[in-house]
């Protein structure tokens, strides 16, 4: 499964980054980078068996900390 992912990561990299390089789109390879980065650890985390906390709560105080300002 390790291996699965890591090609698939590869394969859509491929497709999705070098049009980018190719027009000069820093800021949009930046953007796509960053997401595809953190996409990649958490998939090969999950393929591990490593448990990953939910987002949830921390969300819900700071969406609560900016509405009662």
């Amino acid at each position: 499964m390790f291996l699965l992912i890591i090609l698939a990561y590869i394969i859509i990299g491929i497709i999705e980054i070098l049009p980018l390089i190719k027009r000069n789109q820093k800021k949009e390879l930046a953007v796509y980078l960053i997401t595809f980065i953190g996409a990649f650890v958490i998939s090969l985390l999950l393929s591990l068996g490593v448990k990953i906390p939910s987002p949830a709560k921390p969300l819900e105080k700071a969406v609560k900390a900016i509405i009662n300002i």
